[in-house]
């Protein structure tokens, strides 16, 4: 009925001499003598009228179609922009700048060259990717959610019906609707970790964005510690193992000593090297001697009789002597001191093994309760004055922009097809 009364008023004041907006006025004459029913019939018959007309009907049903595409473009228009002016959250942004730097990290000047090239430090890159995905997750999101509720605030009227979520919204599209509220860059020609949150309310914006920093302060470290305890258990099983190996070589090389009743056979074998020794430079002065007498004297004389004697004795005890140390018996001195020189490295290698592990015990203790990270604040999160999101006026020439551009190609493309048909 709309459609009739605006067609028949074009009608009227294009066509016929007709005062402007007779038709309206006619109409709602007719509504108050009538009623509803008898304007309609009136009504219907002006329009019948008028559709006899057919150039007339043709050129106002082609501005009549006109018009309905322009109202809904402005429809639209008002739409968006009632949205986004009047009724979209007003989210306020804390802001904050770090960098994750290692211990071990190389020199600044170093790091500076590979900044100025583009190339960045890899391992400053790993950590910042290692925050940022920490911060995305479930985890933090679920930590950040006991101390701020968060699931509550997306599902209150605190945000527009549009973002608001629904009462049984479900664990993933309360964490996205979380990672659409946290910002995060990373820019690699500096190294610094951008991080951003943003909320309703600029003090808790700030509170939260706080206990994030906080957060990755500490685990940043805790990924390391974590490995270094792993690292610290094995160490510690070697460790013992090895004082295991230590203490079991002594106790051998003790229980050998107490066998054959030795300290040293080293010094026992140099001991009885030497006695030899003696007993040979004896053995050759007494032969000396004897053979110079035996020249003047008969062999019959006591002094003769008493060298011979002492040679024979000399010899003997030489020959006992190398017994010990070479001969078949089963203690001979070289079998003993070839189990105990076997024992003994044994035992040297044994101390050296433990002294390594005991070294490596330490440092291992030393790296777990060490910082291998530190997080540098650039900036401290920002208690924001005003609300960031939306940038109302972009936002109103964005939308306005946008609209004239999909009308003016919808009317450009109409106009082709209008053309094409004609």
């Amino acid at each position: 009925m709309i459609k009739k009364i605006i067609q028949v008023s074009w009608y009227e004041k294009q066509y016929e001499t007709q005062e402007e907006h007779r038709t309206l006025r006619k109409n709602f004459a007719r509504l108050k003598k009538h009623g509803f029913k008898g304007m309609r019939e009136r009504l219907d018959k002006d329009y019948a009228k008028f559709t006899n007309n057919y150039i007339a009907k043709s050129r106002i049903d082609a501005k009549y179609s006109v018009m309905k595409v322009r109202l809904f473009f402005l429809f639209i228009f008002l739409v968006f922009t009632t949205y986004y002016l009047g009724i979209k959250s007003e989210l306020y942004e804390s802001k904050t700048a770090l960098i994750v730097r290692s211990m071990n990290q190389s020199s600044p000047a170093s790091s500076l060259g590979l900044s100025l090239l583009g190339m960045g430090n890899s391992s400053q890159l790993q950590d910042s990717k290692i925050v940022e995905e920490y911060l995305q997750s479930l985890d933090m999101f679920k930590q950040v959610d006991a101390k701020f509720h968060l699931t509550q605030h997306y599902k209150s009227d605190a945000i527009d019906p549009v973002e608001r979520l629904s009462k049984d919204a479900t664990t993933e599209e309360v964490v996205a609707m979380y990672n659409k509220h946290l910002i995060i860059f990373y820019d690699e020609t500096s190294g610094i970790l951008h991080i951003s949150f943003l909320h309703v309310e600029p003090k808790k914006a700030q509170e939260i964005l706080k206990y994030l920093v906080l957060r990755v302060d500490y685990q940043i470290n805790e990924f390391n510690r974590r490995k270094a305890k792993k690292q610290l258990t094995f160490v510690e099983h070697e460790y013992k193992k090895a004082k295991e190996k230590l203490d079991e070589a002594a106790k051998k090389v003790e229980a050998y000593q107490n066998e054959h009743l030795l300290l040293d056979p080293t010094a026992e074998a140099t001991s009885k090297s030497g006695i030899i020794a003696e007993l040979e430079a004896a053995l050759s002065q007494k032969k000396l001697e004897y053979a110079t007498k035996k020249r003047y004297l008969n062999d019959g004389n006591f002094e003769l009789i008493s060298l011979n004697n002492q040679i024979k004795e000399i010899k003997n005890s030489i020959e006992n002597a190398k017994k010990n140390l070479t001969g078949d018996k089963k203690g001979r001195l070289n079998r003993v001191l070839f189990a105990y020189e076997q024992l003994r490295m044994e035992l040297e290698f044994a101390t050296e093994v433990y002294k390594n592990a005991l070294l490596q015990l330490e440092t291992t203790k030393i790296e777990v309760a060490k910082n291998d990270k530190t997080l540098s604040i650039v900036s401290k999160p920002n208690l924001p004055d005003g609300y960031t999101y939306p940038d109302k006026p972009r936002v109103f020439i964005t939308i306005l922009i946008l609209t004239l551009l999909v009308y003016g190609i919808f009317v450009m493309l109409a106009s082709i097809i209008r053309d094409h048909k004609e």
